[in-house]
């Protein structure tokens, strides 16, 4: 997480998921996964959710964008209570990158 972006965007929350240890995941044992990350919103429970379909996990998944810093930092937002915001991750393996 990047609360004020990455090199990409300077205005937004950035938000990947990435491997521990990608190095040990040999190419042949690659897993096809559907992702989704989401921030949750601590006040109202409507969260804001991005979804990665099909991804080959090879070292990292996420968005540059995930969120505007201005709809993040908005109190009646609920995503930031005081300096807290809350992350959930679902991933699903749907298969491997050699499977026919």
């Amino acid at each position: 997480m990047f609360p004020r972006g990455d090199q990409f965007s300077t205005d937004s929350l950035s938000l990947y998921l990435y491997l521990d240890d990608s190095k040990k995941l040999r190419l042949e044992s690659e897993k096809v996964a559907v992702m989704t990350l989401s921030i949750l919103d601590q006040k109202n429970g409507k969260h804001w959710t991005g979804n990665a379909g099909l991804w080959v996990c090879t070292c990292a998944w996420g968005w540059s964008d995930f969120l505007g810093l201005k709809e993040l930092k908005d109190p009646s937002g609920g995503y930031l209570v005081g300096s807290n915001c809350v992350i959930k991750a679902d991933i699903t393996i749907v298969g491997s990158s050699t499977d026919g």
